[in-house]
């Protein structure tokens, strides 16, 4: 069996290989699977190269013998150049594995191939990151000014924090403070998150705006319970204009990273 991995530490430079009951218990789960459940063709090919790197796992598979053993070929008339069974098939196998790993098993932590050229299985082991780690995801829903002025300073104010939360999350490739950043497609209520598999947290907001003085109300909303995980008022007594909202967006930007840098827990 050719081990590839795929890890997230640079001292996983030596791959583990898989053990037997491992292996069975993937080929089990693949056979299972909608893309060969109802494939018996494709099962029975798939069994039998597990089964002889198992068995066999210094001797390399032949087409010649997969004819024979997979799809019953009569030894004494069968030849790969005149049959291509074995190489259609094959390519088949390949094409389902790869569709397998991008729909049903795109969450798999461990991930059969037959590489081109060759009837040996190879296998990929998702590293700890890959498999595992799950990030926040954070949409903003458009501010509401509750005052008859302001209904523009309040738009922008929502696009510069915005990219301010994107230059502090979304490229935070690790760590505490990676949160995905979600824009919301028009009609989409904040309820729709979760259902739709987009996210956890839903930013709302007000603001008030007044001659001298501006306030801007938020909340982080907990979708899948409901719940205010945070929540802030931010006040400059200034003139609204671009500088005001550049200050709050950072005022604004820096109490979230706070948040989910202690985890997404309410104490400081």
């Amino acid at each position: 069996m050719v081990i590839k991995r795929i890890g997230s530490s640079s001292t996983d430079t030596v791959p583990q290989p898989l053990a037997r009951d491992e292996v069975e218990r993937v080929l089990a789960q693949l056979l299972t699977s909608p893309l060969f459940a109802k494939s018996r063709r494709m099962g029975s090919l798939l069994r039998f190269l597990v089964e002889h790197d198992l068995q066999f796992p210094d001797i390399p598979l032949t087409e010649h013998a997969i004819g024979l053993a997979v799809f019953r070929r009569d030894p004494a008339i069968y030849c790969t150049g005149d049959d291509p069974v074995v190489r259609v098939q094959v390519g088949r196998l390949r094409r389902k594995l790869a569709s397998h790993y991008i729909t049903q098993g795109r969450q798999d932590p461990v991930r059969l191939s037959v590489p081109a050229g060759c009837y040996r299985l190879a296998y990929e082991r998702l590293g700890p990151q890959a498999s595992g780690t799950r990030h926040p995801v954070l949409q903003i829903q458009p501010f509401t000014c509750i005052t008859q002025d302001g209904d523009d300073f309040t738009r922008g104010l929502c696009e510069e924090l915005s990219c301010r939360l994107f230059e502090s999350f979304e490229q935070a490739q690790n760590g505490a403070n990676h949160v995905l950043m979600r824009v919301p497609r028009s009609g989409m209520k904040a309820t729709q998150l979760i259902r739709g598999g987009r996210g956890n947290y839903s930013l709302e907001g007000s603001v008030r705006v007044e001659s001298a003085r501006v306030r801007a109300t938020l909340r982080l909303i907990d979708v899948a319970q409901g719940r205010i995980r945070w929540s802030e008022q931010f006040d400059r007594n200034r003139p609204y204009g671009i500088a005001t909202q550049e200050d709050l967006a950072e005022s604004i930007c820096r109490s979230l990273a706070g948040y989910f840098a202690r985890g997404g827990r309410d104490d400081a």
